[in-house]
């Protein structure tokens, strides 16, 4: 695979009143990352005005974010009672790609 880095930026939307327990779940994954990680990567999480929550994350090539998918589904589908769904009826607002 190919050894240029990969962003990945993650969009959740907590249903109202779930905010504090979607921030907890978010410390988990990411002490669960850490604990877990078999490559350097970055990972930092923001809030929107909208209520929000944004992931950004950098990994350092595309096997790496492959292997945190598993690790990533099993996630969400943890935090799915949380969530309000996006008009696509998806969990999330996703996208990654290559540095150019």
């Amino acid at each position: 695979m190919s050894d240029t880095e990969v962003w990945t930026i993650i969009k959740y939307k907590p249903k109202e009143g779930c905010e504090e327990d979607f921030v907890k779940e978010l410390k988990r994954l990411e002490e669960s990352m850490k604990k877990n990680k078999a490559y350097d990567f970055l990972n930092t999480f923001i809030r929107l005005e909208t209520g929000e929550f944004v992931q950004i994350a950098r990994m350092p090539n595309l096997d790496a974010l492959l292997d945190g998918q598993v690790t990533g589904l099993e996630w969400l589908d943890s935090v799915d009672h949380l969530l309000e769904r996006y008009e696509s009826d998806s969990r999330t607002e996703a996208f990654s790609g290559f540095v150019i």
